[in-house]
């Protein structure tokens, strides 16, 4: 076995770790044996992971680094990250508990240390520019008891960027990550796959209202599989499916075992891509790969005109082709899906202009964030049907999103809340292409960069018509992504030479 291969396993803890997972599995699998086959499938699986957490916590309570063993574990459980912590009206996810928990260890780590160690609380002045631009949202809010909760919560997501950007600093920390993810990324494709033959939505949350649609006579299921939505599975695996290729692609990977887990999940994640049906998913991961791969190579410039007419004379072919034969062409839900795309952009407008007035009543500081739910209800009482959504399933529906992401941090954050989210993603622009087009940026912190910077792209995509960080995996995506151009931005400002 190639050594590189084995010192990225070893890195991870192979042998106390692997010994670790099998003895919570075997717990978990027991207990929720015996609950399942008493109280039911829910209450088993809950079981199960209040087994898992609590085992974990005794292994974790063991280890050298007990934050950071915790911290890698919860990305493995990805896939049940997003289960409700009981009683599920509280609303909290296993994520966010164990998050908030490794926030408070965060922090006083950092507060009761006699010395500065690890990553500093906030690596950048923009990042601390950041969180004071949003502070008078969360206290001029709407709700601020609400919004003094989901600021906690949005803290643990930056928690999880800084506790990425330790990881980043190890030795190999870049390869465990991705070994991580890419196993996670099978998992989840699995679950889509899952769900797409048995119609099993995994998340345990309840049915998504987008799962199921009819169009032209046909009926639509989009597999969720994990994700309760399957637009945010979409967000999720077109995001990681992108940043993956451009790493594997460029050759960053030189460990033939973990090259080969790393193809595995771009290969499942791309067929499980395909039974979420989600449009901004599929055409921004396709179209981003595809720029990315063909600009950032070692092609010469009359190779890269030639392929560049080739693809302008393939599209205007492409154009001429009449619809109904690229219906006949690709799979029914697919096509289907697509020719309800003008439709659907029109309940969307619809949507987006009925809550322009939560902006523009309140434009400097928004409404409060996490308030979009209880906005609507506090200044729409008598209504509780938005749309006609959910009607034909006799479902009572209230969003907590305007069908954007963009538009949910315009109305909740208001001016100052937008001018934050700005500065995030001009720094991470900034930095990206410093290191990319910088001469003293080494290859792979450059092919890093560019993976990342993809995947950006492709998720700012998938934030047009739907706020995906609604589900923190996401939105701990989205972190993940802006460590490795912080990490390497930071390291090159390091090496660069003084003036």
């Amino acid at each position: 076995m190639n050594h590189r291969w084995t010192d990225t396993i070893a890195a991870a803890g192979q042998g106390p770790l692997l010994a670790a997972v099998l003895a919570c599995a075997a717990i978990a699998g027991m207990a929720t044996a015996v609950v399942g086959s008493l109280a039911g499938y829910r209450a088993g699986y809950y079981v199960a992971v209040f087994g898992l957490i609590v085992a974990g916590s005794i292994v974790a309570a063991t280890r050298r680094e007990p934050l950071r063993f915790v911290f890698l574990a919860l990305i493995a459980c990805f896939p049940v990250a997003y289960a409700a912590v009981p009683p599920g009206r509280l609303g909290y996810t296993v994520f966010d508990v164990v998050m908030v928990a490794l926030t408070i260890g965060l922090i006083g780590s950092r507060a009761f240390a006699s010395s500065p160690a690890g990553v500093p609380l906030f690596p950048t002045k923009s990042l601390l520019i950041t969180w004071l631009l949003f502070v008078p949202c969360v206290v001029l809010s709407q709700f601020p008891l609400l919004s003094l909760e989901t600021g906690i919560l949005n803290f643990a997501i930056y928690a999880f960027f800084l506790f990425t950007l330790e990881e980043l600093g190890r030795e190999r920390g870049l390869e465990r990550l991705v070994l991580l993810l890419s196993i996670v990324v099978l998992f989840m494709a699995a679950g889509l796959v899952i769900d797409h033959v048995l119609h099993v939505n995994l998340s345990l949350r309840g049915a998504n209202l987008n799962q199921m649609s009819y169009a032209y006579g046909f009926e639509l299921y989009r597999a969720g599989g994990f994700f309760q939505d399957p637009q945010r599975a979409g967000a999720f695996l077109g995001c990681m499916i992108t940043f993956l290729l451009l790493l594997a692609a460029r050759g960053r990977f030189r460990g033939v075992g973990l090259r080969f887990i790393v193809w595995a999940a771009i290969a499942a994640g791309a067929a499980a891509l395909i039974t979420t049906v989600a449009r901004a998913a599929i055409a921004a991961c396709l179209l981003v790969s595809g720029l990315a791969l063909f600009a950032f190579n070692k092609w010469s410039a009359p190779a890269k005109l030639l392929i560049t007419g080739g693809v302008i004379v393939a599209a205007m072919i492409f154009a001429l082709i009449p619809m109904e034969m690229w219906v006949g062409i690709v799979p029914t839900a697919v096509s289907q899906r697509f020719l309800l795309s003008q439709v659907e952009f029109g309940h969307r407008l619809e949507i987006w202009f009925d809550t322009w007035n939560m902006f523009a009543d309140h434009p400097y500081t928004g409404i409060g964030p996490g308030s979009f739910k209880f906005y609507l209800l506090k200044t729409q009482p008598t209504v509780f049907n938005y749309y006609g959504i959910g009607e034909d399933a006799g479902i009572a529906y209230i969003p907590d999103q305007p069908e954007s992401g963009y538009l949910k941090i315009l109305y909740e954050g208001g001016i100052a809340g937008s001018l934050a989210a700005l500065l995030v993603v001009g720094d991470a622009l900034r930095r990206a292409i410093g290191v990319i087009a910088g001469n003293r940026a080494g290859p792979d912190a450059r092919t890093e960069c560019i993976a990342a910077l993809a995947a950006l792209l492709v998720f700012g995509t998938t934030f047009v018509t739907l706020f995906t960080m609604g589900d923190q995996r996401i939105a701990a995506l989205f972190a993940f992504l802006l460590a490795v151009i912080w990490h390497r931005s930071l390291e090159h400002a390091r090496t660069a030479p003084k003036a």
